[in-house]
């Protein structure tokens, strides 16, 4: 492009009676010898336009393309060097949630009222200025905001100065650091907020006026997050604040704008008489997902959109990583399993699956493209390499690679250079057979004495031809109770040697790998009394079911051969064993609930729920585990729903008892009772 050294200078005045904005935009920058310059431009009107250069105005001729949302600006002459391109114009306030927009929301007076904020990601900067708006061109930004005097006004960057401008006043801002345009953010409104310190670093959760007392919880897990992640990361949060902003009207769940995060108010707002153990935990995970993303994807920047997927399932993976460090009583890897991996198996399972690594062309096709295979697979796979190296080079690699591509940008492979000459594993290879290949495998094991033959194949819930195809570098841990031992199976059969020929094995435990396991009948049996015994661990109790329900569904293992299994189950305890069981057997009884065998499974689930009904009950008891409140709303549910006659009728108890008085039904036991 031969453009270089850019910076934003710009003024933004929003405007509320008549929801338009002003800019005032001074674009420098360096260029080789030109006279035509194209920015992106969408839904502005320019009025203005023209070139400062070694001291003398040149004036220009521009034409916009709606089209192409382009902007495409001829000089007189052409120029070189350091060059400034003044552009004025006017744009809208839209309400469209995207660009600069405005959102309504009503007071605690019962007023209607108006706040203006941005959400550029992916590519709509566009439409609050001119600008080259694609990640890896990054520039740095002064940024003023004219307001009315009873808004206050925010952006990435601390406040440099503030005074009255007529009868409004200007805020500026301190400079940013080099960044992607999709980064930048404006705020305008009447916020209150909370704060607190991290070192100098100022943090602030800033709501709508009236809601700051819900932002307690948001603020105390910033804080405690940011210096986490520092540590990690071994690089200092990059900016001297953090806002955390409660946005009435947003359509993302979060976006992590450098040093102002936006969020959709139930996201970060939390009254602890009225929300949930759900509410909390989910709270908890996006605040840190978003703060994750302020080195992995703000310092370090993708160079295309075609790696949003690591931008997004890196964040969901560490957000994991950094809240179960200060919360290991939620079993936030085990919902993990639960969750993120079951989603994207069930996703990847189907004829119509992608890769996680799709061509991206235009940035309005991300919606499309990315899903729960690239971001919850994705995550999944990340989890996979950091156990494959060894959680300590994995760290060691992400910050070589942070500290190697600050302030720029990068593609998925530096990540798996940096990673792979931490840990001495050439694992590019092994990368691109899960990134760039669709779907994942089902490996096979047969086992005869000490020998296990191995055989991988592509699983889908319909098979097809293209079922044969494909070959995964797969990560094998084979665990044989006392030693474990770690493979690469690179082939579509292998086979293994078992170190003892009289012990039983378990292959992929702890679920580290995304990759499902199919037992031969013996081997299947043998652990089905280990299970019983709970001598396996409860990640792997659940994995084993969990496969073993997988290949059931696609009629690979007979129905029956799978209930009598779940026998082994009947004492199960655990949450994720024993929620993940309690959901099969009822989806097994949805599917089935018109053929004459459909009551006995029905019988089956009905009798596993009131175990686990029986064992938690109605209520909460004092200091038990944090997961008991999810499973317990499910058993409860499920049995309502199966016609449980004593349930239903407590229910219609206990809703009857909230009509006369809501602090009545706890706030995990709503949804369930009203439901």
């Amino acid at each position: 492009m031969g453009i270089s050294n850019i910076n934003y200078d710009i003024q933004f005045e929003p405007i509320f009676s008549n929801f338009t904005f002003k800019g005032i935009e001074i674009l420098s920058f360096k260029t080789t010898s030109s006279n035509k310059f194209v920015l992106h431009c969408a839904e502005l009107k320019i009025q203005k336009c023209y070139i400062l250069s070694k001291s003398k105005t040149i004036e220009t001729k521009f034409k916009l393309d709606a089209k192409k949302e382009s902007l495409s600006i001829t000089a007189q002459k052409k120029v070189s060097g350091k060059i400034k391109l003044c552009i004025e114009y006017t744009g809208i306030l839209n309400d469209r949630l995207l660009g600069f927009y405005r959102s309504k929301y009503t007071d605690l007076a019962g007023n209607t009222k108006y706040l203006a904020t941005t959400q550029f990601e992916a590519a709509d900067a566009r439409r609050a200025f001119p600008c080259w708006d694609e990640p890896a061109t990054k520039a740095t930004f002064d940024v003023s905001l004219l307001v009315e005097k009873n808004y206050m006004a925010i952006s990435n960057m601390p406040v440099r100065k503030k005074q009255n401008f007529g009868s409004k006043i200007i805020y500026e801002f301190e400079r940013t650091p080099i960044m992607s345009t999709y980064l930048l953010y404006l705020g305008v409104g009447e916020f209150e907020y909370l704060e607190t310190k991290l070192r100098n670093i100022q943090i602030r959760v800033l709501t709508t006026k009236g809601n700051k007392n819900k932002a307690k919880l948001s603020l105390e897990l910033t804080k405690k997050f940011l210096g986490e992640y520092e540590k990690y990361f071994g690089i200092k949060y990059p900016l001297p604040k953090l806002d955390m902003l409660a946005i009435p009207d947003f359509a993302a769940g979060a976006m992590e704008n450098w040093g102002a995060i936006t969020f959709r108010e139930t996201i970060l707002l939390y009254d602890p008489k009225t929300s949930s153990t759900r509410t909390k935990q989910f709270i908890a995970e996006v605040i840190s997902h978003e703060i994750a993303h302020q080195w992995f994807g703000n310092l370090v920047t993708m160079k295309w959109w075609n790696d949003l997927w690591l931008n997004e399932s890196f964040a969901t993976f560490m957000a994991t990583k950094i809240v179960d460090k200060f919360y290991p009583e939620w079993d936030l890897w085990d919902q993990f399993l639960e969750d993120a991996m079951n989603t994207a198996m069930s996703l990847d399972a189907l004829k119509t699956s992608h890769p996680i690594d799709v061509k991206v062309n235009h940035p309005s096709e991300i919606r499309e493209i990315f899903d729960s295979i690239s971001y919850d697979k994705g995550g999944c796979v990340l989890r996979m390499l950091e156990h494959f190296v060894n959680d300590k080079n994995f760290q060691k690699g992400l910050q070589k690679y942070l500290k190697k591509h600050a302030y720029s940008n990068a593609e998925g492979h530096d990540l798996w250079k940096s990673i792979g000459e931490v840990a001495k594993k050439p694992i590019d290879k092994m990368m691109d057979s899960w990134i760039n290949q669709v779907g994942f495998p089902i490996v096979s094991v047969n086992r005869k004495g000490s020998q296990i033959s191995l055989k991988q194949t592509r699983y889908l819930l319909e098979e097809t031809k293209s079922s044969k195809k494909g070959i995964w570098k797969i990560p094998l841990i084979v665990d044989e109770g006392n030693t474990t031992t770690p493979y690469i199976m690179d082939k579509k059969s292998q086979s293994l040697k078992l170190k003892n020929k009289e012990r039983n094995f378990i292959i992929n435990s702890g679920r580290t790998g995304f990759y499902r396991m199919d037992y031969d009948s013996e081997t299947l049996d043998n652990l089905s009394l280990l299970i019983d015994e709970k001598v396996l661990n409860y990640v792997d109790r659940w994995s084993i079911q969990n496969d073993y329900y997988s290949q059931c569904v696609t009629g690979k293992k007979k129905l029956q051969d799978y209930l009598d299994f779940t026998n082994a189950y009947f004492d199960e305890d655990n949450y994720i064993s024993s929620l993940n069981l309690a959901q099969h057997l009822y989806s097994l009884y949805s599917l089935t609930h018109k053929e004459k065998f459909s009551d006995e499974i029905k019988q089956y689930a009905f009798n596993f729920l009131r175990t686990i009904y029986d064992r938690l009950g109605w209520d909460a008891k004092k200091n038990e585990p944090h997961t008991n409140a999810l499973l317990r709303s499910f058993a409860i549910s499920g049995l309502g729903k199966l016609g449980d006659e004593e349930i239903l009728n407590e229910s219609k108890k206990r809703f009857n008892k909230f009509l006369k008085n809501q602090n009545s039904l706890s706030a995990d036991l709503q949804e369930t009772v009203f439901v």
